[in-house]
């Protein structure tokens, strides 16, 4: 033994030691929870949202089963934050596509707005396949709450702002809607499988911007 270390001490050093080593590989990531959501969102891409667990998630971010309490009670709150990161994303894509076609009109604001929601379910079908599972989620958490807001304040707007323009007749929360519903419906039955056959379409860009223009051209005055 080394003169260095007293006796019973050797065995309280290797456990300190122990410790901080365990210390660090919980935070060899340089954002653990940037580290832990992506997990989620291989978990759920390979096998379903039913396999994400506490435990999985930090496997697969090569972390201790313990590192993810510092950011996420339990398994809602995992998904939770997953959900409200895929808010976030689908307020980028959008507001990406907007900027990519220079849409400076409501009609055409709208239609890149479509396009955009479609490009986002297609690019995150991970995330697109948790926002709108509230079973899953807690949905009174605040960041949550703002995401979601996020990505649909955008689209109110817009059609708030083509009523007062005078080239929206309808309500514009019964436009905001429909136009939701739409672009949803068509990007859910796409993840399905079962609209590719039917319509002979393969390419879900192309499609969102045929039907996306068919509804402004239907509930507009004036054509994107």
């Amino acid at each position: 033994m080394s003169r260095c270390v007293r006796p019973g001490v050797h065995g309280n050093v290797l456990h300190v030691q122990k410790r901080a080593a365990r210390a660090r590989r919980d935070y060899h990531h340089g954002d653990l929870k940037a580290a832990l959501l992506d997990s989620v969102g291989r978990i759920v891409r390979e096998h379903g949202p039913g396999f994400v667990s506490v435990r999985e998630v930090a496997r697969r971010a090569r972390v201790s089963h313990a590192a993810p309490a510092h950011h996420f009670r339990n398994k809602s709150g995992l998904l939770t934050a997953f959900a409200a990161q895929g808010f976030d994303r689908l307020a980028d894509t959008v507001g990406e596509t907007i900027a990519a076609s220079q849409a400076s009109t409501p009609p055409a604001v709208l239609a890149a707005m479509g396009r955009g929601y479609v490009r986002f379910a297609i690019q995150y079908p991970e995330h697109f396949a948790i926002m709108f599972r509230s079973e899953l989620l807690d949905t009174a958490d605040p960041e949550l709450t703002r995401a979601s807001a996020r990505a649909y304040d955008a689209l109110i707007a817009t059609t708030r702002q083509a009523a007062a323009k005078g080239c929206l007749d309808a309500d514009p929360t019964l436009a905001a809607a429909a136009a939701w519903s739409l672009v949803h419906g068509l990007a859910t039955l796409w993840h399905s499988g079962r609209l590719q056959a039917r319509i002979g379409s393969a390419d879900p860009h192309e499609l969102a911007d045929r039907v996306t223009q068919l509804f402004v051209s239907t509930v507009m005055r004036v054509a994107p």
